[in-house]
């Protein structure tokens, strides 16, 4: 698999470095909002202040309401989980070689990796923690998990796949070395699914020795 060339495939996927745990209940918070369920953006301000902070010092203050601020859910999602360097720049990445390249640009349709994975790889037991958390990671803020794409899509082409928290990496990388998973014998490419196990475990290894999630998007067409 590594002589393939996969630089014409689009869109490109990142892995980036993402802080705290509080994505999935700010993507449930702008869904309650947008569907008048009674969201309450003060409250989740005044519960995770380190995401208000982070959004106050882009000018977006959840303490006056969502109704208040203009950008789209996705954006806000996007601004206020990334890691920042300390001058508010992007973070260093989880990985500048390979690994990043080949899960990046893997040659299939849509060349995404992780749903090639969820695909190919045979789970221990049927809906177990590693299904979980890579579906996560592949579509937790997209429509096949939340019904539609408002935190997915969003200004400028940003699209946004999914998360895992620090907690949930380390989860997924324990149970990519350690569970009794199988792979498909019909997978589309000879050795795919433990190529791309053994580029995402260089991902998910860097992350937790970072002691950081990671917020999957794509980039592109």
């Amino acid at each position: 698999m590594d002589t393939l060339n996969t630089g014409a495939i689009t869109p490109f996927h990142t892995f980036d470095p993402m802080q705290g745990s509080s994505a999935g209940e700010f993507a449930d918070l702008l869904d309650a909002v947008r569907e008048g369920k009674g969201g309450d953006a003060k409250k989740f301000a005044e519960t995770w202040p380190e995401v208000a902070n982070r959004l106050e010092s882009q000018g977006v203050y959840l303490s006056e309401g969502r109704n208040t601020i203009e950008w789209d859910d996705a954006t806000l999602l996007f601004i206020s989980l990334r890691e920042t360097a300390n001058d508010g720049g992007p973070a260093e990445p989880l990985d500048r070689g390979i690994s990043m390249e080949r899960l990046g640009r893997y040659p299939t349709d849509d060349g995404n990796a992780i749903a090639y994975l969820r695909e190919f790889l045979i789970p221990e037991e049927e809906g177990d923690e590693g299904t979980r958390l890579l579906t996560q990671l592949d579509s937790g803020f997209r429509n096949e998990v939340r019904g539609h794409d408002k935190l997915s899509v969003g200004f400028g082409g940003l699209t946004l796949h999914g998360w895992l928290t620090e907690t949930e990496v380390s989860s997924l990388r324990t149970y990519l070395q350690q569970s009794v998973w199988k792979v498909a014998q019909n997978e589309t490419f000879d050795g795919g699914v433990r190529e791309i196990v053994r580029h995402l475990l260089i991902i998910l290894k860097t992350a937790e020795k970072r002691g950081v999630g990671i917020l999957m998007r794509a980039h592109g067409d």
